[in-house]
């Protein structure tokens, strides 16, 4: 009878350590994921690109975000932006002469998925899975990451990062850049398509103001460069962001009044702007990622 307690006491110890085991091992299954949409049709009977489709996102076959548009990035509550909210955030009407607002905030919000090596799967929204980006990809329990689409469709690429969401110091903020416009539209004599993005204003006597804070950046230069993927850490404030031929103080463009706040941390992602084309390709999401 002791014989049998004892066997029992130790099957209960067992089960209650395998079932914390596994409540442990579910716990650490989970990973964070925020997906943005950068990706071009090509020209079709016109010089210029059209956006690309609005993308359903997949993960091991199931829906995780849905909808998310061209020059947006997820939002897993509330409503998702709309196309106005992209190209005229600041809701003016497109008679006046002021209706070029190139840069869009998105404080976009983290998918919780499962980690492991599953489909990530992007296809037109709404449909039954016209898929657009299918890839077998790894994502480490407890880790965040971002995936950017771009360029020119069927040859669609994706460029994922992890993402380090440790807090900056105080007064600072967390930046890095990705440039999604392609060469075509950029390119001429002199080339524009590789630009420094010197930063100007900010705070009073900011060391920063007029610095280069991102050098000899060219289109799609981070999907094989996971250096590129790093923050530059600097302090928080209102600047303009301008770009220049790389090397040079030729500017191809300012956009003015771009506000970072103390403790966030930003993705800045120069893509196409449509209202604006032909007259200006450039315009900028600024993707909020806490």
């Amino acid at each position: 009878m002791r014989k049998f307690s004892l066997i029992v006491c130790l099957a209960l110890t067992m089960s209650a350590f395998m079932i914390a085991c596994k409540q442990d091992d579910s716990g650490k299954q989970q990973a964070r994921l925020l997906v943005a949409n950068f990706a071009l049709r090509p020209p079709l009977g016109s010089p210029l690109p059209s956006r690309g489709d609005s993308i359903d996102v997949r993960w091991d076959g199931s829906i995780i975000i849905p909808n998310v548009i061209y020059g947006s990035a997820s939002i897993t509550t509330g409503t998702p932006l709309s196309r106005a909210a992209i190209d005229n955030p600041l809701g003016v009407p497109s008679s006046s002469p002021l209706f070029n607002f190139p840069a869009a905030t998105v404080a976009a919000s983290y998918a919780q998925v499962k980690s492991g090596a599953f489909g990530l799967n992007f296809a037109v929204a709404g449909s039954s899975g016209t898929t657009i980006y299918d890839r077998t990809t790894s994502f480490l329990p407890g880790k965040s990451y971002s995936a950017l689409s771009f360029d020119f469709m069927p040859f669609y690429k994706t460029l994922i990062m992890e993402d380090n969401l440790e807090n900056p110091p105080a007064g600072k903020v967390k930046v890095r850049f990705v440039h999604t416009i392609p060469q075509a539209l950029l390119a001429s004599l002199p080339r524009r398509d590789t630009v420094d993005i010197a930063l100007t204003g900010g705070a009073i006597a900011n060391p920063l103001n007029g610095a280069v804070l991102f050098s000899t950046r060219s289109f799609g230069d981070a999907y094989n460069n996971t250096r590129l993927h790093q923050y530059a850490v600097i302090d928080s404030g209102s600047y303009n962001f301008a770009f220049r031929i790389a090397g040079s103080l030729i500017s191809v463009g300012t956009i003015p009044s771009i506000r970072l706040r103390e403790g966030k941390i930003y993705t800045v992602v120069a893509r196409v702007h449509f209202p604006s084309l032909p007259t200006s390709a450039a315009g900028l999401t600024i993707i909020t990622h806490n």
